[in-house]
């Protein structure tokens, strides 16, 4: 199908509500006044708690919807689970069958639900929430000769757009994809890591066409163009040497992790869609050379904070100042939980709007929480 302009007025609504957190059951590591700690949630998320058809789950990736929603990236099974705020495979609105994709390794989801995934080959490809919510009754497949639109009820054609589909394709065979993530609400621009070319590159989100939905409205389907190349690859700050996990902030501003090069982990500027190195040697200690060892995905949490999950080192997470006269220096987490946890292999780290830190374990083939906390002794009190 050829791209070509919708020009029709859409109304991009909200489309769910967030759940409630359920309740949770914090681990009886021991918990002191003077301790503000990210406390174990338990029991942790396996197949077999969540409920899922398959033996194992190999948790690659994390996104977290709007709806409060989880979508996993279980790299063994080819294919993406849903998960509940409490811990439970979702198997209603087609939210089941989000595959079949080989081996995903990343993913993003925006306010629009459109859920993209990257697999480590040159495509980006996506699914859409809310039309499988809806259903689909036809799909504009092209124009006749007075503009009118020409609808298509044909099964294939509906089930090809309910399902997994590509949204871009790089011209370069050698691309590898790892991580995605969107912009800023609004700028229609999605981020990607290429370990393959060694870049980070920005793509443009462009409608390509649209869907009859079962309430008679008319929905958007969104494909990308290349934009821009953000960083290439050097050794430096500014720039790449297999790149891995990406996050942006509300401005715009990148974060992403490497393997490579002398800094493992990077904030970069955005000024006007140009990008600079935010952090500086010897002045901010999230650039020293020693800190990382094998960093595979950073997180924001509230204020912008930076989470990171080092595989290499022990599977263990460090926190980051962010804003501020310490933006760049690291936050104690505590004396107990999530500073002293540590995960074989993490692929994955996420932080919910409630504080809770989401880790794929993955080759422990769980996901494990953990829960912002402040102890009684932290809680200012009232002058008497």
């Amino acid at each position: 199908m050829k791209p070509f302009v919708v020009l029709f007025g859409i109304l991009l609504l909200s489309c769910g509500e967030k759940t409630p957190l359920p309740d949770v059951i914090v681990s009886p590591d021991l918990f002191g006044a003077n301790d503000t700690s990210y406390v174990h949630l338990t029991p942790d998320w396996d197949a077999s708690y969540m409920g899922y058809s398959e033996a194992f789950i190999e948790p690659a990736d994390i996104a977290i919807g709007d709806d409060g929603y989880l979508f996993v990236a279980d790299k063994a099974n080819n294919r993406i689970v849903t998960l509940s705020q409490a811990g439970q495979v979702l198997e209603y609105q087609n939210l089941d069958k989000i595959g079949p994709i080989e081996n995903p390794v990343g993913l993003d989801i925006d306010s629009k639900l459109n859920l993209v995934i990257v697999n480590g080959s040159n495509t980006v490809y996506a699914w859409n929430q809310y039309i499988n919510n809806i259903g689909v009754l036809s799909v504009i497949t092209d124009q006749d000769s007075l503009g009118n639109y020409i609808f298509s009820d044909e099964q294939s054609k509906i089930d090809s757009v309910l399902g997994i589909y590509p949204i871009y394709i790089d011209p370069d065979p050698n691309a590898s994809f790892q991580d995605v993530a969107f912009g800023p609400a609004g700028d229609n621009v999605l981020f990607v890591t290429d370990n393959g070319t060694n870049r980070i590159i920005s793509l443009d989100l462009v409608i390509q066409t649209a869907v009859k939905l079962t309430n008679n409205r008319l929905h958007p389907l969104f494909v990308c163009n290349f934009n821009n190349t953000i960083a290439s690859f050097g050794s430096g700050a500014g720039t790449v040497d297999d790149p891995r996990g990406i996050a942006c902030d509300d401005n715009g501003n990148l974060y992403f992790t490497q393997l490579g090069g002398n800094f493992l982990v990077q904030k970069l500027l955005n000024d006007n869609s140009v990008y600079t190195s935010a952090y500086v040697l010897y002045e901010d200690p999230i650039m020293d050379l020693e800190r990382f060892k094998g960093p595979m995905d950073v997180a924001l949490g509230n204020d912008n904070a930076i989470f990171v999950v080092d595989a290499a080192d022990s599977g263990r997470v460090s926190k980051f100042y962010n804003k501020g006269i310490k933006a760049g220096e690291p936050v104690d987490l505590g004396k107990q939980g999530l500073n002293q946890a540590r995960f074989n292999n993490p692929m994955s780290i996420v932080v919910s709007d409630e504080e809770i830190v989401y880790i794929a374990n993955t080759d422990d083939h769980r996901i494990e929480r953990y829960q912002y906390t402040i102890s009684d002794g932290d809680i200012p009190k009232d002058p008497q």
